[in-house]
């Protein structure tokens, strides 16, 4: 028996449903961090675990949120790419890292105000199992990625807010949304990260490219 044509509504539903995940997989920031990895000259293991250990927050991150507009991502998945991230990554702090990335997570309930600092430290920690505590380099990063996320709570202030989330600009009262802030603090990372790495500017140009275009594919 010849199977008959697929309907367009199942395929439109599919194709929503992969555009969704696609989006959930923030290509924005991973490009970010990848840029970040070949400024501190992570080797191919860190460069790989360091990756896997950044999906594996997001899997969990989305699982634990579930936010109706985003597709459900099963917990299992955040729990196998976690360790197989820790394995390759190879440093103890793989695991800080997931450490904060589980605190940050509870955002939604007393943790949001302090949910920035725990992002700058989860990245603090996975470049310094790279490059180690001594470097200065080490703690721009933390910074930089405090303030970042500080940017993207006060873009998202309205949704949070209505969701229950209690972020800083939710608690200090912030009655508007600042739509660019957070994409224009990406951007800026990104040009850190691609002055410490000595690299052509067409990367830097690439990474930008790639932030522009794939920011609006994460459903928010």
């Amino acid at each position: 028996m010849v199977a008959g044509p697929i309907p367009a509504g199942r395929t439109n539903y599919c194709m929503n449903r992969i555009k969704n995940y696609i989006g959930q997989l923030r290509l924005y920031s991973l490009a970010d961090l990848i840029l970040l990895l070949v400024a501190i000259r992570a080797d191919r293991l860190e460069f790989i675990g360091a990756i896997i250990l950044h999906i594996a927050f997001l899997a969990y991150l989305e699982n634990k949120h579930s936010h109706p507009y985003r597709a459900r991502v099963p917990r299992w998945i955040s729990y196998i790419l976690a360790i197989i991230g820790v394995l390759v990554y190879g440093k103890i702090e793989g695991i800080i890292y997931l450490l904060f990335g589980f605190l940050y997570v509870k955002k939604t309930r007393k943790l949001g105000f302090v949910s920035p600092a725990l992002r700058g430290l989860q990245n603090l920690f996975i470049v310094a199992g790279v490059i180690g505590y001594h470097s200065v380099v080490t703690y721009i990063v933390g910074g930089l990625f405090l303030i970042r996320n500080l940017a993207g709570d006060f873009r998202d202030m309205a949704k949070d807010k209505k969701e229950g989330m209690r972020t800083f600009p939710v608690i200090i009262g912030v009655n508007n949304n600042f739509k660019y802030i957070h994409i224009i603090l990406m951007i800026f990372t990104s040009a850190v990260w691609w002055y410490l790495s000595s690299t052509s500017i067409s990367w830097l140009i690439l990474i930008i490219i790639i932030e522009i275009s794939t920011y609006n594919l994460t459903p928010r």
